[in-house]
C-alpha cells in the first residue's frame, strides 16, 4: 500500500483507492477528479453509484483497471431513506412527483414484515431512468423523453434486510444486496407494499468489492496529498496463486497459452475448471488466467494441453 505521497505527472501507479463519493456527482465525474491529482495514465471505477447516492467507490488506476472484472464479487451493503408518501419518476429525489398520498398509521412490525417478502432471490423491473440499454439506446434518454419501454425482469439476491429507523414518513434501513440490485427499485417496492408509494432519498454504500468505507478517502484527503492505494496483490487475495519462471512469465507477456508441458505439476494447487488463477513471476504479477481443465484430470492429459488460458497479461 502507498500512503500519504503526492503524485507528479507520469507518476507510474498501480492499485486500488477507495473513495468516498460525494452527492450530487457522478461516479465518472467523481474519476476525473481524483484522476487530475493522481495524474495516471488510465482510471475507472467498479460500479456505477447514482448521482444523488453517496459511499463506496472504489477507482483502479493502470494495471489495476484490467483487473476490474476479477475482484472479488462480494455482496454490497448499503445504508438507505425512503420518504414515504411521494413517488417519483426516478424513484429518487431528483425526479418529478407524480403522487402524493397519506403513509397513515404505520409501525415498525409492519415495516419488518413488508421487508420479509424481499430476503433471498427476488426479481427486479429495472427502471426506465437507468443505463441499461434498448436497441443501443440508454433507457434514462429515452425515459427523458417520455417514452417507456417494456424491461425484461432480473434476478438480484436480498441477503439481508435490516430496519434501522422508523419515524414516519421516513424508514431507514440496511440492506446487503448482489451486484446490480436497484436499492431505488426496492425502496418502491417497499412502499408500495406499504399502500401509501415513496422514494428513495439517501443511499449511501458502505461495501463494495471487499472494500468498507472506514478505509474511503475524501475527495478533500485526496486533495491534501493523503492517497493510500491497495496494491492489486491484495485486491486478488481471493484467487489462488502460481509462481512461474522469469522465462515462462517472458512467454506469457508474449501471449503464450500456458500448457501442461509448462508447468511442474507438484507445485500447483487443487483448482476446477473455470476457476481464475493468478500468475506471479517472483513478486511480479505476470496474468491472470483461466483453467481450463480440473486439477485431478492433468495425469490424464497430453503435455501440449493447454491448461490454463490467459485472461489478462501485465507488462
Amino acid at each position: 500500500m502507498y500512503s500519504n505521497f503526492k503524485c507528479t505527472r507520469g507518476f507510474k501507479v498501480n492499485g486500488v483507492l477507495i473513495l468516498d463519493k460525494p452527492k450530487g456527482i457522478t461516479s465518472q465525474q467523481a474519476v476525473t477528479e481524483v484522476n487530475k491529482i493522481v495524474k495516471a495514465k488510465r482510471a475507472g471505477h467498479t460500479g456505477t453509484l447514482d448521482p444523488f447516492a453517496t459511499g463506496v467507490l472504489p477507482i483502479c488506476f493502470n494495471n489495476a483497471t484490467k483487473i476490474i472484472p476479477y475482484m472479488k464479487n462480494d455482496f454490497k451493503k448499503y445504508e438507505a431513506l425512503i420518504h414515504l408518501g411521494i413517488s417519483t419518476d426516478t424513484l429518487d429525489n431528483t425526479g418529478k412527483v407524480l403522487k402524493e398520498s397519506d403513509p397513515g398509521i404505520l409501525n415498525k412490525n409492519v415495516i419488518i414484515d413488508a421487508f420479509s417478502k424481499y430476503k433471498g432471490t427476488i426479481k427486479q423491473i429495472p427502471p426506465m431512468f437507468s443505463a441499461i440499454k434498448k436497441d443501443g439506446v440508454r433507457l434514462y434518454k429515452l425515459a427523458r423523453k417520455g417514452i417507456e419501454v417494456q424491461r425484461a425482469p432480473r434476478e438480484v439476491t436480498i441477503n439481508e434486510i435490516e430496519l434501522l429507523e422508523f419515524e414516519s414518513p421516513f424508514i431507514r434501513f440496511k440492506v446487503e444486496c448482489s451486484r446490480g440490485t436497484y436499492i431505488r427499485v426496492l425502496a418502491e417496492d417497499i412502499s408500495n407494499d406499504l399502500g401509501c408509494g415513496g422514494h428513495l432519498t439517501e443511499l449511501r454504500r458502505i461495501e463494495s468489492d471487499g472494500f468498507n468505507i472506514d478505509k474511503a478517502l475524501t475527495i478533500e484527503d485526496i486533495k491534501n496529498g493523503h492517497i493510500e492505494l491497495t496494491s492489486l496483490n491484495d485486491v486478488l487475495s481471493h484467487m489462488m496463486e502460481i509462481n512461474v519462471s522469469s522465462d515462462l512469465a517472458f512467454q506469457i507477456r508474449q501471449g503464450k497459452q500456458i500448457k501442461k508441458s509448462h508447468m511442474n505439476l507438484n507445485d500447483l494447487p487443487d483448482f476446477k475448471i473455470g476457476d481464475h488463477l493468478k500468475i506471479y513471476e517472483n513478486s511480479s504479477l505476470v496474468s491472470i488466467t483461466e483453467a481450463s481443465v480440473d486439477s485431478s484430470e492433468l495425469g490424464k492429459l497430453d503435455d501440449q494441453t493447454i491448461i490454463f488460458k490467459l485472461l489478462r497479461v501485465f507488462n
